[in-house]
């Protein structure tokens, strides 16, 4: 099991942070909330560089002349922030600052949004090293999935002019239902005994984090410091079966189903046969199988608001 390290600093000057800021984040513009933004870092005497593109952020943190910042604010939603932790090797704080169009982990960890709470979370700095995914070569913090969801995701991405909002999801959703193939996935899984398991669906979920899109639980029994990942396998496919899932989901009743399989992990492979399968993490595209997935135990530092625990 992952021991779960937090720091708590006594801050008298808060130094120096990058400023990340996703622009199109979210379902509306929040340029005034920017602003806002910039001038509490003012506010509060910290040396702010401002990064609007991962491809700045990566030809900064790779400048040997550029000294690395105290901390990193990621404005944003959840594969921003996922984004910069893969990007900097884990090796910074974020202070997560929700501005997506689900802000699932922000909610999780109840950051604020009050920008005198965040000021104050800022100050006091409580470091909490959590695990993360990776997806090959990319990092995830909250989940990832492959089949159905990941493939809405993609068409809705790939449609995207501008901001999301959670709208952009609904007619993409019903119009998949109808014409989805529902190709089978299958996994090779590292079980927490080190052993192995084969298993076979046609929905697959990897969770880190417990908690899904509008606040609902797929995996109620992850745990994001545990060394582990949580796998969750949807073993029916079609129409009727994809209506059933939602209706269970919705009421909290999927994890009772005899059609739903759980396996707690250390790594697993994904595997279709019948071609290239969509896969998402946190939200926004992923690429396709066939992947390797695993834990980074304790690899992602989230600054956390003061004397609270995760929701």
């Amino acid at each position: 099991m992952t021991v779960t390290v937090t720091e708590t600093h006594q801050i008298t000057s808060l130094g120096s942070a990058w400023l990340f800021i996703n622009r199109i984040a979210g379902g509306s513009d929040k340029s005034h909330q920017h602003a806002q933004l910039r001038a509490l870092l003012a506010k509060l005497g910290v040396e702010m560089r401002e990064i609007n593109s991962p491809e700045q952020l990566l030809t900064q943190w790779r400048d040997d002349s550029l000294a690395r910042p105290d901390f990193i604010v990621s404005v944003g939603g959840d594969g921003t922030a996922a984004m910069i932790a893969g990007l900097t090797g884990g090796q910074v704080p974020i202070a997560i600052y929700p501005a997506g169009t689900e802000n699932i982990l922000a909610k999780y960890l109840r950051i604020p949004t009050d920008f005198d709470a965040f000021a104050t979370m800022l100050t006091q700095r409580q470091v909490h090293h959590f695990d993360a995914g990776k997806c090959d070569e990319r990092t995830f913090m909250l989940m990832l999935s492959a089949g159905f969801e990941a493939e809405v995701v993609h068409q809705v991405h790939g449609q995207r002019q501008g901001h999301l909002s959670k709208f952009h999801y609904v007619l993409p959703t019903f119009g998949l239902m109808r014409s989805y193939r529902y190709p089978k996935i299958e996994l090779d899984i590292d079980l927490e005994d080190g052993t192995r398991t084969q298993t076979i669906g046609y929905w697959a979920f990897v969770f880190n984090f417990p908690r899904y899109a509008l606040g609902l639980e797929l995996a109620p029994n992850a745990r994001p410091d545990d060394g582990l990942l949580d796998v969750c396998v949807l073993t029916q496919k079609g129409f009727w079966a994809t209506n059933s899932y939602i209706c269970s989901l919705l009421s909290g009743s999927l994890s009772g189903r005899s059609d739903v399989a759980y396996f707690r992990a250390r790594s697993l492979k994904i595997h279709c046969a019948e071609g290239a399968l969509p896969l998402q993490t946190d939200g926004d595209p992923a690429g396709f199988t066939d992947v390797t997935v695993s834990v980074q135990p304790g690899y992602l530092p989230l600054i956390v608001p003061p004397a609270q625990k995760p929701n």
